[in-house]
């Protein structure tokens, strides 16, 4: 046999081969189809199931058996992992509306596996029937399973809204998909509206879907950010379990009757115990006597006994905090439409149902529309014949063979091949008068069940209306009560703003994204010159990028490298250690591919939303803007500022309602003062005005507001820093080239933070390897303004100053 030897690049073949396989993942395993809303996995299961007969009204079959069809005819993959899809999907603590009726052991809430396969059995719900209905009736496309041997249907012809009934979540590669679960009558609602208003808006479809309704209750309580989640088909939803008060006279009780999805209850109860362990350690009496679960066939029940000291409000928002009682389920609309893998929002993919049923419909009609015309000119034949019975009988009598008798009654009596036939297979019964008359009411409905096909072909609104009709019937069938309830009014979460303690913090980003808040107490003054202490637990890889100072009540502001605007409340980033890495950026928010933060602002909970926003960019522009019009920024995002030539944002300020000087620096040492009232107010989405004119390979670092009882800080990035007088400046016009802040710029390393800070005042100066040191800004000299500084942290050769931010000063020194 001849060989053939191809010489490749590793890199070229390595990339393409991965690249198919992480198409086969996405598309044939991990992404649901958004017609049917499942992974190809499932769909093989109900198929296999329909074709072993396994009705909801036929005998339970062993799941053994069950995953052997499917592993042996069309998912050619480990018998474990497809006995785990059919247990999913069997588990109505998993699924919203179970599409496999079980029998045994399928596992529990609390996270025990199911019995072997060899032992459970499970059969398809009546639901389950209606994702293959029609599928006999040529409404899909079939394709060859792997080897060849049978047909499977790309999809199933579903009358459900599958996807976004019970969800789905799948993990591929580069690729992610979590959709939650929702209420069916809701859905219908909305597909209604879909069908009679098609140019609706995901607002308009909010009125009817209230949000996710998860199998296991619970409360949402960030309701009004759902119509940023649904329009852009990603975000955050928080999840909190539902709870009661009980009183018996001998103490009091909390009781959780409901818990977050796909949350254990044993994992709770080990958090609560962890939680009273370590406030134990910490000398703090948290007032939990005792937890218990008194779950049983009825529900859930959750029980923890206090202690006559407690602060149950308190209490309550603590365990929130710390326990899985209060979850997050993280959004991705990654779906699978036309092989393709497509980020969606809600409109579109009740849209797309919409579309797969309209096909699966007109496929139906035309099959039976067929079905009906063939039948008719069988009948209509049959009729002729009876009409001339003693000329047919003379006609097969004295064929010599059935050929020339099938020939002889198309020429005599005018039928076609397909009539003579069927007049040739008629039994002399059918001569009865019963019969013809028999013959004579079908022929009259045929034509009936013709003329309505044709009319749902030819008339898109009966179409829809047959869309409708079946909709209802589904709603009639399976439709049931919301279970999870929604919080819209944000007043209903007053009261836990109430009990967050608060504190000064400092809010530290790496470069990889982790977040979190050290509280500020955890930083000791240093003289000028240390090497500071570990500032925060990262990677050897990963550098400390964002460093802000503010309070556990604030709300903070993200500016992204893409112009756009987060907004997350402070007190969701959990206090922790300097030695603690930190929760990463996408539990809290939603960045696109490529997209970082590149800058934090603390806004504070009384009237900073009546203040103007100053946004810079690192290519000198400007753009100011009512803080009000982002108050509706969530986890989401939305536009801040219109970015080009790969320019992002470098700093943000707030006006307290007065102009004020403000004094640009860029990297290389040149600075420019100027009046925030030659910024005019602007749109979101506005480009800005010029800030500063930057010379070849210059950027801005920062802004500072100019404050007569203050002095600026500088701090550069190998460690050198001065003060220096504002009266060392003069404001001018913006836009101008600026005048020289520092010199011997190549010594000291490029600036990297600047600020207005007051005497007496402390500063934290941050490195990229994770190290800090407070310092006292008394301990750095005031000096002129074109002079190089002193040093003020010493560093390890490969170290640099990446941030600055200035704390309280520490009463004890």
């Amino acid at each position: 046999m001849d060989e053939k030897i191809f010489i490749r690049d590793f890199t070229e073949e390595l990339k393409t081969s991965y690249l198919l396989y992480s198409l086969s993942v996405i598309v044939s395993r991990a992404i649901p189809d958004v017609k049917d809303g499942l992974k190809p996995v499932q769909r093989r299961i109900l198929y296999s199931m329909s074709e072993l007969g396994l009705k909801h009204n036929s005998s339970f079959k062993k799941n053994a058996r069950i995953v052997g069809e499917v592993m042996g005819k069309y998912h050619p993959h480990g018998d474990a992992a497809i006995y785990d899809a059919l247990v999913r999907m069997g588990q109505p603590f998993t699924m919203r509306y179970p599409l496999v009726e079980a029998q045994g052991n399928f596992g529990s809430i609390d996270g025990d596996p199911p019995a072997a396969m060899r032992y459970t059995e499970a059969r398809m719900p009546e639901l389950g029937e209606y994702m293959l209905k029609d599928i006999d009736k040529e409404t899909v496309d079939f394709r060859e399973n792997f080897d060849g041997s049978l047909s499977e249907p790309v999809v199933l012809p579903t009358r459900l809204p599958n996807l976004l009934m019970n969800g789905a979540s799948g993990i591929a590669v580069g690729m992610t998909t979590n959709i939650p679960p929702h209420n069916l009558n809701e859905l219908v609602a909305a597909l209604k509206l879909l069908i009679e208003k098609p140019e609706c808006e995901v607002k308009d479809l909010l009125k009817y879907i209230k949000g996710p309704d998860f199998p296991t209750g619970g409360l949402v309580v960030d309701g009004e950010g759902l119509k940023d989640l649904y329009e852009t088909g990603r975000g955050k939803i928080t999840i909190r379990g539902k709870y009661r008060i009980e009183d018996d006279g001998k103490g009091t009780s909390i009781v959780f009757d409901e818990i977050p999805y796909n949350v254990s209850k044993t994992d709770i109860i080990e958090q609560i115990v962890k939680y009273v362990v370590r406030t134990k350690e910490q000398k703090k009496d948290v007032g939990i006597k005792d937890v218990r679960d008194e779950s049983d066939k009825e529900g859930i029940r959750l029980v923890i006994d206090l202690k006559r000291n407690a602060n149950v409000k308190r209490l309550i928002n603590d365990l929130f905090k710390h326990t899985n009682l209060q979850s997050y389920f993280y959004v991705q609309m990654n779906v699978i439409d036309n092989e393709k893998p497509t980020l969606m929002n809600l409109k579109g993919l009740l849209q797309s149902f919409l579309d797969h049923r309209v096909n699966v419909i007109t496929r139906r009609t035309q099959y039976e529309l067929d079905k009906a015309r063939k039948r008719a000119h069988i009948v209509e034949g049959l009729i002729k014949a009876v009409q001339g019975i003693d000329t047919v009988v003379e006609i097969i009598r004295n064929s010599e063979n059935p050929q020339e008798a099938l020939k002889n009654l198309q020429e005599t009596i005018g039928v076609s091949e397909e009539q003579a036939k069927a007049i040739a297979d008629m039994r002399l019964i059918s001569l009865s008068k019963l019969e013809t008359t028999n013959l004579n009411e079908e022929l009259k409905n045929l034509y009936k069940d013709i003329e309505n096909a044709m009319d749902i072909l030819q008339n898109k609104e009966r179409l829809m209306g047959v869309i409708k009709e079946e909709l209802d019937e589904v709603v009639n069938k399976f439709g049931d009560k919301r279970r999870t309830e929604i919080l819209y009014n944000k007043g209903d979460l007053a009261e836990e703003v109430e009990m967050i303690q608060d504190e000064d913090v400092v809010i530290v980003l790496t470069k990889w994204g982790y977040l979190k808040a050290i509280p500020s107490s955890e930083y000791k003054v240093q003289g000028r010159g240390g090497k500071g202490v570990k500032g925060l637990k990262i990677s050897d890889e990963d550098d400390v990028k964002e460093v802000i100072y503010t309070n556990k009540l604030s709300k903070l502001m993200l500016l992204s490298s893409a112009g756009k605007a987060y907004q997350i409340n402070a007190y969701e980033i959990e206090s922790s250690s300097k030695s603690t890495k930190g929760k990463h950026i996408a539990n809290f928010i939603s960045l696109d591919e490529g997209e970082e933060i590149k800058s934090i602002v603390a806004i504070s909970l009384d009237g900073d939303y009546d203040k103007d926003i100053l946004i810079f960019t690192k290519q000198g522009k400007v753009k100011r803007t009512s803080l009000r019009e982002f108050s509706s920024a969530r986890a989401n995002g939305i536009r801040a500022i219109n970015l080009v030539d790969n320019d992002v944002v470098v700093d943000v300020l707030l006006l307290d309602g007065t102009d004020r000087d403000l004094l640009v620096v860029t990297k290389l040492g040149m600075s420019l003062m100027f009046n925030s009232s030659q910024v005019r107010k602007m749109g979101r989405t506005a480009m800005g005005v010029n800030s500063i004119k930057l010379r070849k390979g210059d950027e801005v670092i920062n802004v500072v507001k100019v404050d007569e009882g203050k002095k600026l800080l500088l701090i550069t990035e190998r460690g050198y820093g001065k003060r220096v007088s504002f009266h060392s400046y003069k404001a001018q016009n913006r836009g101008g080239i600026g005048v020289k802040t520092v010199r011997d710029i190549t010594k000291i390393g490029p600036i990297v933070s600047t600020m207005s800070v007051e005497d007496g005042k402390d500063i934290l100066i941050f490195t990229k390897k994770g190290k800090a040191i407070r310092v006292n800004v008394n301990n750095i000299n005031v000096l002129g303004r074109i002079t190089q500084g002193v040093i003020i942290v010493r560093l390890d050769e490969d170290d640099s100053v990446v941030g600055v931010i200035e704390v309280q000063a520490d009463e004890e020194e």
